[in-house]
């Protein structure tokens, strides 16, 4: 798991340092640099994985150095560093530092390196995924693939679903079906409409004769089928960034999602998840764990984050709910 991350000279985050949770709740107004989180994760995914990227500096300091570091739970260190003045010139070429040691290298050497492949950190960075989801998605009809994984729209998971159910890894499709079952008591059962190649999801509700289709259900069980489905496929991000994740939810049902979120990302060999919002009453869901928010700002056009726990520590609340707390604009985060 990422524990920190040290970011210098990404767009318009300078200089900034902060905590992550299993499941992390990222908010803050609009334009502060959300977004660009999301996008700086993605970019380093793509370094290590050695494809094309592009990790621009901020307009104003485009003559500093840029240098990334994240550190895991067990103090293990990554530090990605660029020294390059013109970034325009060429390809950036990042050195890397691995923990405490003093050796540096370059991206060549370290991708010959066993500990490069090995090291905890590389590998989550190295599956991130950003996901937009459209809950529509979920109802849709899909032609089968192999090798199916939930794409970053939504799409795939009649694929995903179909696979595990014919495949070998019946259990991952039962744990899905359990676990939207509790989300949703009012579903018992997942299955598919007939079809040969082309597959389409429907579910058994308790007290109806037959089944429904899923592209008749709510946008929020859509949502939370979807989301169920990334974390427990067979092949999942490590790191899993969420973009409005109360996009269709009932206001009710902001409670499971984050008791979802939370009961899957700190179980063992589970994928962290980080996720985005602007509504208060989601975060109000996250009492007794405000060091699961982080709060995004920018000043004088430079982006910040800060834990939820380091502004509560300087202001005197009384009982007000945290979406509240926030909303008010007693911890920030809010338009000017």
């Amino acid at each position: 798991m990422i524990k920190n991350i040290n970011i210098k000279n990404y767009k318009s985050i300078l200089d900034t340092s902060f905590h992550l949770s299993p499941f992390t709740l990222l908010i803050g107004a609009n334009g502060t640099g959300k977004s660009n989180f999301f996008q700086f994760l993605k970019a380093v995914s793509e370094v290590l994985n050695d494809r094309p990227f592009n990790l621009p500096k901020h307009i104003n300091y485009n003559s500093l150095e840029q240098e990334y570091i994240f550190t895991d739970e067990k103090q293990r260190i990554l530090k990605l560093i660029n020294q390059q003045d013109d970034q325009h010139s060429e390809t950036l070429h990042f050195n890397f530092q691995i923990d405490n040691e003093s050796d540096v290298m370059n991206f060549d050497e370290i991708k010959k390196n066993i500990r490069y492949k090995q090291h905890p950190l590389i590998s989550i960075l190295r599956n991130v995924s950003i996901f937009s989801l459209n809950p529509e998605n979920a109802g849709r009809q899909e032609d089968l693939v192999s090798n199916p994984v939930v794409l970053e729209e939504g799409s795939g998971v009649v694929q995903v679903l179909d696979a595990l159910k014919t495949g070998d890894r019946e259990d991952l499709f039962d744990k899905i079906e359990y676990t939207l079952s509790q989300f949703i008591s009012e579903i018992e059962k997942l299955s598919f409409l007939p079809n040969k190649n082309v597959k389409q999801l429907q579910v058994r509700e308790k007290f109806i004769s037959t089944p429904v289709p899923v592209s008749q259900l709510s946008d929020g069980v859509k949502l939370a089928l979807i989301l169920i489905t990334i974390v427990f496929q067979e092949r999942p991000p490590s790191l899993i960034c969420i973009e409005e994740i109360d996009r269709g939810l009932h206001p009710r049902l902001f409670g499971k999602i984050v008791e979802l979120c939370f009961n899957m990302a700190n179980r063992d060999n589970m994928p962290q998840i980080i996720a985005t919002t602007h509504n208060p009453y989601l975060i109000d869901q996250f009492k007794d764990n405000e060091d699961a928010i982080v709060i995004s700002e920018k000043i004088e056009g430079k982006t910040f984050f800060t834990s939820l726990n380091e502004r509560l520590a300087n202001i005197k609340p009384g009982e007000e709910p945290l979406g509240e707390l926030w909303y008010s604009g007693y911890v920030g985060g809010i338009p000017h």
